[in-house]
């Protein structure tokens, strides 16, 4: 699910988006759990974040003209993107590396702008 919410006193903005698809080099199928991700963004001043299960971390937001995308490092210098559409829909993209070997994964998520 996708949810934007502003309030009239702030200029931050809530994205929640949830993933139930999943693709790897092996395979693409449903994910056994959903996988859910929440952005803020300050519309003033284009700082956003990113909301886990296991943390908060900042990400660089880039307008596309039919939606947003999100970038991050963490700090294993691996790269996270996220892309909304206007649609609502979402693709979240790992590009990691573990013990020396490439990992890469992609999950795909139906959004809905409330």
């Amino acid at each position: 699910m996708f949810i934007v919410s502003q309030n009239a006193h702030s200029a931050l903005t809530t994205i929640t988006c949830d993933y139930d698809t999943f693709a790897s080099v092996q395979q693409v199928e449903p994910t056994t759990e959903i996988m859910q991700l929440t952005f803020t963004v300050d519309t003033e001043t284009s700082e956003a974040k990113v909301i886990r299960k296991n943390g908060i971390s900042d990400v660089d937001l880039y307008p596309t003209g039919g939606g947003f995308t999100f970038v991050e490092v963490n700090e294993r210098g691996n790269v996270l993107t996220t892309t909304v559409d206007i649609h609502g829909k979402s693709a979240h993209s790992r590009n990691t590396i573990l013990d020396s070997e490439l990992i890469p994964s992609q999950f795909y998520g139906s959004c809905d702008y409330n």
